[in-house]
């Protein structure tokens, strides 16, 4: 028996993965296993956790064919003789020497279930500029006590920074088994599922605003890969798995029941927008009678529901013809998009910037326009286009045009993101034709 399990997942991350050892290596907290499960890796990663074995027993390595994040977590869950249990993504790493400890102590001295804590993010190259994740994984609030679980995720929710990632929980082993709460095997997203099942049964939490643990945002991830029927396909299975569990509490707590609806038009909304992402075919697999039915509602996979281009593009062309100028508010894919779309149709004079949430460090430009921070960029009086989809950012995105008194602007959905891309895909396909 050990007092605590860290089960590390390892697939083809050799780039990565001696710094994430290393985070390990050097914890203070002694009496601990590190579980590594290579889960089919290529590129002899197993070989480096052989090393770190050699010369610290507290180093496990268990190999297997390939089968995936969730059930490689399970195969941990299942080796691990902890009394509690902690995750670490094997391109990430541990903030700290003494990360253990604080959590071990800090979950002793109050008999508690679940201790949750915070995350550093570490952008590589230039993706903080095209996939900037701080909205979602940075907290502006504190969340004091020890409390049930389910308080900290109506509250999380009310405040819009409630996030699912296992990797920020610390968990007692026992409870987690007791409860039945693993990995939902086979799909993506699977922390989102195990997540809502740690906060709705857990008795005693706490949440600390530490950030213990470093989240590396990088290329070919599998959040950062183009959106593919998996990824849809996925989001619909949590939806229906959740909706079991909204079924399940009713008549029993209406605010949280508010915040799981919430919760869930989240997952439809993210559903909706990696299907206009999507670039693959459509599928022919046979799914669940439910699944068939919300695949129908929400107008998804083969039950896409197609719009307007025309309309949706015209719609914009005279919005900004209209206008005394433009300001782009999102430098990322959809607001380059526009850009691009407005320079075919000779608008690009309109465009008189780029924003972003924070000042570059240096003078930027893109595209041949400024790059400026949203506060010095409202100051030419444009019209803002608030040129993201995800939802939660354009949440994040109006808080700040609204503080700085912008009430006024138009913003993107999924189904302008389809037509801009589209527009996009014609003129390079009839590029390639004139070649």
């Amino acid at each position: 028996m050990f007092e605590i399990s860290v089960v590390v997942p390892v697939y083809n991350v050799k780039k990565y993965l001696a710094e994430c050892l290393n985070s390990l290596s050097i914890q203070s907290f002694m009496d601990c296993e590190f579980i590594c499960i290579d889960d089919g890796s290529t590129d002899d990663s197993h070989k480096i956790i052989k090393k770190y074995m050699d010369r610290d027993k507290r180093f496990k390595l268990i190999r297997q064919e390939n089968k995936g994040l969730a059930e490689t977590r399970n195969v941990g869950i299942r080796n691990a003789h902890g009394k509690y249990i902690a995750f670490l993504d094997a391109d990430d790493y541990f903030s700290g020497s003494n990360v253990l400890d604080k959590l071990y102590q800090i979950a002793e001295e109050n008999n508690l279930d679940i201790v949750s804590f915070e995350t550093e993010l570490f952008y590589e190259g230039s993706l903080k500029e095209t996939d900037n994740k701080d909205f979602y994984y940075k907290k502006k609030n504190s969340y004091k006590g020890i409390r049930k679980g389910q308080s900290f995720f109506v509250e999380m929710m009310e405040n819009q920074e409630y996030c699912d990632s296992a990797c920020f929980l610390f968990l007692r082993r026992e409870w987690m088994l007791g409860h039945g709460i693993m990995f939902y095997p086979g799909i993506f997203y699977e922390d989102a599922l195990f997540c809502i099942q740690c906060f709705l049964h857990a008795g005693r939490m706490v949440h600390l605003s530490e950030k213990f643990y470093t989240y590396r945002v990088r290329e070919k991830s599998i959040m950062t890969t183009e959106a593919r029927w998996e990824n849809v396909r996925s989001r619909v299975v949590l939806y229906r798995e959740i909706l079991y569990i909204l079924f399940a509490i009713k008549n029993q707590d209406i605010q949280l029941q508010e915040s799981l609806t919430d919760y869930l038009a989240l997952i439809a909304f993210h559903a909706k927008y990696l299907d206009d992402f999507r670039v693959d075919g459509q599928s022919d697999e046979i799914l669940e009678p439910l699944d068939t039915l919300l695949l129908k509602t929400m107008g998804l996979g083969n039950y896409r529901i197609e719009v307007n281009e025309k309309v949706i593009l015209s719609g914009l062309e005279k919005l900004v013809t209209d206008s005394d100028g433009i300001i782009l508010y999102g430098a990322g894919k959809v607001g380059r998009l526009f850009f691009s779309f407005l320079q075919d149709k000779g608008l690009d004079d309109k465009v008189m910037c780029y924003a972003v949430s924070k000042q570059p460090e240096e003078k930027t430009y893109m595209d041949g326009i400024p790059v400026f921070s949203i506060e010095k960029a409202v100051k030419k009086r444009g019209q803002v286009f608030l040129s993201v989809v995800e939802q939660q950012a354009q949440r994040e995105m109006q808080k700040v045009l609204v503080q700085l008194g912008i009430n006024q602007f138009e913003f993107f959905d999924q189904y302008i993101y389809r037509a801009l891309r589209n527009y996009h895909q014609r003129l390079k396909t009839i590029g390639e034709i004139h070649k």
